[in-house]
C-alpha cells in the first residue's frame, strides 16, 4: 500500500517542519496515491519530489503561477510542480487521461487536489526520476532536471540553495541518519 512508504504523520512534519501549515488530509491521501505514477518506490526519492514541491508550491499552498510571463500565454505554472508550455500541457493530457482536456481546461491541474499530484508525478517519471543521479540521491540533478537552466546555471541559484535547504529537513523526516547529497546541479 502507498501508505506505507510514507505515514500521514510522517508527511505533515515533513512540511511543517519547512516552516509551512500543516497539510491537508486530502492533500496525503493524493501524494501517497499517486507515488507509484512517479515510479517513486523509495523514501529518499520521496523526500526529492516533496522538497521540490514544497519549493514550486509554497509549502502546497499554491498551484497558480503568481506572475505568469506572458509567452506561456494559458498554459502558464500550474499545479504542485508549476506545469508550464502547452507541448508539456498535452503529453500530461495524452499520458493521464489519453486525450486533451488539459489543453481545453488547463485550469484542471490548479483546481482539483489529483490532478494537480498527478501531472506533478507525471512531470517526475519522464523529467526527473530516470536521470541515474537521482537514483544516486544527488538532490542537485533533480534541480538540474526541474529548472537547471534558471537555477543551476542562471542568477536564480538561491532558488536552489532554497530548495536543498528544504530537502535536508523533508530527508530527515523521512529517512533519519541519511546524510543529503546535494551535488548535481552546480556545475
Amino acid at each position: 500500500m502507498p501508505e506505507d512508504l510514507v505515514s500521514d504523520e510522517e508527511f505533515r512534519k515533513a512540511v511543517t517542519s519547512n516552516g509551512f501549515p500543516a497539510p491537508t488530509n486530502a492533500q496525503y491521501k493524493s501524494f501517497v496515491s499517486g507515488a507509484p505514477r512517479g515510479n517513486i518506490s523509495t523514501r529518499r526519492e520521496l523526500s526529492m519530489f516533496l522538497a521540490n514541491i514544497i519549493h514550486e508550491s509554497g509549502g502546497l499552498r499554491k498551484k497558480r503561477e503568481q506572475h505568469p510571463l506572458p509567452a506561456y500565454g494559458k498554459y502558464y505554472g500550474r499545479g504542485y510542480i508549476q506545469l508550464t508550455w502547452e507541448a508539456n500541457y498535452r503529453a500530461a493530457s495524452q499520458a493521464l487521461y489519453h486525450d486533451d482536456r488539459l489543453l481545453r481546461n488547463p485550469d484542471m491541474v490548479a483546481d482539483n487536489e489529483d490532478v494537480a499530484w498527478a501531472t506533478a508525478f507525471w512531470f517526475w517519471a519522464t523529467n526527473v526520476h530516470s536521470r541515474p543521479r537521482v537514483a544516486e540521491g544527488k538532490f542537485g540533478e533533480t534541480i538540474q532536471a526541474i529548472n537547471g537552466a534558471r537555477e543551476c546555471h542562471g542568477q536564480n541559484r538561491d532558488q536552489a540553495t532554497a530548495r536543498f535547504q528544504y530537502y535536508k529537513r523533508v530527508l530527515a523526516v523521512f529517512v533519519p541518519g541519511e546524510v543529503p547529497i546535494e551535488s548535481g546541479c552546480y556545475i
